[in-house]
């Protein structure tokens, strides 16, 4: 996934299913400098810092965000 991709999901509406190793997580916040992005894991919710790069977008809306 690049930067914008990652900035969009962030953005949306939606939920759209993002992965990182093949586990389903939530991109918390991006960090546009070092191109990171802080996740948690949907299963562990564990917290850790990751590239942008490594993360896939399913493009599978999986609901709405609550606002």
């Amino acid at each position: 996934m690049d930067l914008h991709e990652a900035h969009e999901i962030i953005t949306s509406s939606n939920k759209i299913k993002v992965l990182y190793k093949g586990l389903p997580i939530w991109i918390e916040e991006i960090d546009n400098n070092s191109e990171t992005a802080q996740i948690r894991s949907l299963t562990t919710r564990e917290v850790m810092g990751v590239y942008v790069k490594d993360l896939v977008n399913t493009k599978e809306v999986v609901g709405k965000i609550n606002q």
